[in-house]
């Protein structure tokens, strides 16, 4: 017994002495360590300047803030804008209202509902999802959710969405339901909606577009949309921007009562105004001047829209009615852009109004309008040639009526019959009003292609050279050039002073069979050339395009080049430049096809771009 006593002392011995040496060095090592911990912090106390919500401020945040703004800005890439945000927080709160900010989503086909299933179920809560699950399976829909989570909280991206753009969403008749499903539960979730573009349009989506306290702009196209569904849309108030497409036919047309709705409960905000319909839809503003002059006992005059500074219609049919509605609701002298494009007007009734209006201020001081779109050529059906030539003399009259605009756009000029042999060119009675206007930067004769069995009147040298010497503020210029002239062209366009763009289009060779091999390259060529070579461009020393000319870019419409003595890294699409030379191989200039890095389709299809909700939200800022 004693022999096992004294071995198990012993034991215990041992293990009191090894747990005080590993006490001993462990407490040395930390000790040690702390020093070191220490020390690290201290040096980066030094080196890190704490900012004052408490986070560390790195050379980025550093910036002013309108500096800072301006780069961030320019950020356009949706990954590059994710990367930045998940570098700290303070980027975070920043970038991620950038990322969600605007949602495009289109569904054209069936392949395309899993990419629209992706992009609306972040700002969908679970019980959504589950609940649309249930309705429907399809690839794209997540398939494991957390059980922390509450399944009726909405996530917080579905708050930063500002911009809605909804486009073609039909991949036929089978999954039509589920795409409308997924658009109206994403609609019900965005509270905060200041641009909203779409082509779907139901009960649901209608009743959240009403329900929104921050809406300022609406694009609708509402073909295909029953009466009964728009209703709710009666309750929008207070927009600044509206736009509505509604090309349906007999009887199935917007209702005429919802949308003087929405433009009375707008009246003293709305700032733009577009109307694109058919012949059969009627007057938008029929009766305008009773319904709106019994509200609150108001004068009919006191009822016109006070804001509006930018009104575009086409498809309506004018007639006495019409003309006296427009004049109840519109003050077309304040108006600073005016956009006529396709009008039933047999008897020329509106341009007669228009006309006498900017007649009589001889001064022009009492004229806002300084941007003027209107379509030259009629395609009524059953206008007689006469019919058709008393029009254009109407526009002609109109546009030489003032002379105060800084923009003109004369749409689809003057087609004619294959069988005439002798090109008309720009009619004298045109080129004069059009020489009205010393202030004009940017004239466009534009044409979306060539009509069956119809030629272009192309744009002579002598009638380029008249254009440019008689407005010398000219800086964009687009029509459709005498190909064969080109060269001539070419030297007329550089004693253009202030020239920053030309657009060429469409040409003699364009749409021709068979094709040059290189289609284009002969005007961007015969264009760079006369430039490099003009002789009053005097240049003692080394040549640099830019100090010289301010033209930078040369268009083709279905092709873009930039112009430029020395260019950069080229964003995502664009080609590698190409250098041209003068005659005297002297002086040169690089020019580089841009035409791949401007484009933004969802898909390739009928479905809106991007340009309206850029315009309007410049003005909402």
């Amino acid at each position: 017994m004693d022999k096992e006593l004294a071995t198990t002392n012993a034991a215990r011995n041992k293990k009191k002495l090894r747990a005080t040496a590993t006490k001993t060095a462990s407490t040395r090592g930390v000790s040690g360590g702390k020093a070191k911990v220490a020390k690290s912090t201290s040096s980066n106390k030094k080196s890190q300047v704490q900012a004052p919500n408490g986070l560390t401020k790195d050379k980025l945040s550093s910036l002013p803030p309108e500096i800072l703004q301006l780069t961030l800005n320019n950020i356009k890439d949706p990954s590059t804008i994710s990367a930045l945000g998940r570098t700290c927080k303070s980027l975070y709160s920043i970038m991620m209202p950038r990322l969600y900010g605007c949602i495009a989503v289109a569904a054209m086909f069936h392949a395309h509902i899993p990419k629209l299933i992706r992009t609306l179920e972040p700002h969908l809560t679970i019980a959504q999802k589950k609940q649309l699950k249930k309705e429907g399976k399809y690839k794209g829909q997540q398939e494991r959710y957390s059980s922390r989570l509450d399944e009726k909280a909405k996530p917080i991206c579905a708050t930063y969405v500002r911009q809605m753009i909804v486009g073609v969403a039909d991949p036929g008749r089978k999954h039509r339901y589920i795409v409308d499903r997924y658009i109206e539960e994403a609609f019900k979730n965005m509270d905060n909606l200041e641009i909203v573009e779409t082509r779907v349009l139901t009960k649901s989506i209608a009743q959240s577009l009403a329900s929104l306290k921050n809406l300022k702009a609406l694009r609708l196209f509402s073909s295909s949309v029953e009466a009964e569904d728009m209703k709710p849309l009666a309750k929008i108030k207070n927009l600044k921007h509206l736009d509505i497409q509604d090309y349906s036919g007999f009887g199935n047309s917007i209702d005429r009562n919802i949308t003087q709705s929405i433009l009375r409960n707008s009246m003293s905000t709305l700032q733009s105004l577009v109307v694109e319909t058919n012949m059969y839809a009627g007057n938008f503003l029929q009766d305008w001047k009773g319904k709106a002059a019994g509200m609150d006992g108001t004068t009919p005059e006191s009822c016109s829209f006070t804001a509006l500074k930018s009104l575009s219609l086409s498809g309506i049919t004018i007639d006495a009615s019409a003309v006296k509605s427009l004049h109840k609701a519109i003050d077309f002298m304040r108006l600073g852009e005016l956009t006529i494009v396709h009008f039933n007007d047999t008897d020329g009734l509106l341009l007669q109004y228009l006309t006498s209006f900017t007649s009589s201020q001889s001064t022009g001081t009492g004229i806002n309008l300084r941007k003027l779109s209107l379509k030259m050529s009629d395609n009524t059906f059953g206008h007689t040639s006469e019919q058709k030539k008393a029009q254009f003399e109407a526009k002609c009259r109109f546009i030489s009526s003032f002379g105060t605009l800084t923009t003109l756009e004369l749409p689809d000029y003057g087609q004619y019959p294959d069988s005439i042999a002798t090109n008309p060119g720009l009619a004298d009675i045109l080129l004069q009003a059009i020489l009205k206007h010393k202030n004009l930067r940017c004239l466009r004769i534009p044409y979306k292609g060539k009509m069956s069995g119809m030629k272009v009147p192309y744009l002579s040298a002598t009638t380029v050279e008249v254009i440019i010497a008689g407005l010398p503020q000219l800086q964009e210029f687009e029509f459709a050039p005498e190909e064969e002239q080109i060269d001539q062209i070419a030297e007329a366009l550089v004693k253009s002073p202030r020239l920053k763009n030309v657009t060429c289009f469409p040409y003699t060779s364009w749409g021709s069979y068979p094709a040059p091999d290189h289609p284009g390259d002969n005007i961007i060529s015969s264009i760079l050339k006369a430039f490099l070579s003009y002789e009053d461009s005097k240049c003692t020393g080394k040549f640099v395009w830019e100090d010289h000319y301010q033209l930078r870019r040369v268009s083709l419409s279905w092709k873009t080049w930039d112009i430029a003595s020395k260019f950069g890294k080229g964003e995502k699409g664009m080609m590698k430049p190409e250098k041209i030379k003068g005659k005297d191989e002297q002086r040169e200039v690089w020019f580089r096809d841009v035409t791949r890095s401007f484009a933004r389709r969802i898909h390739v299809g009928y479905d809106p771009d991007h340009e309206w909700v850029e315009k309007v939200d410049k003005e909402i800022l």
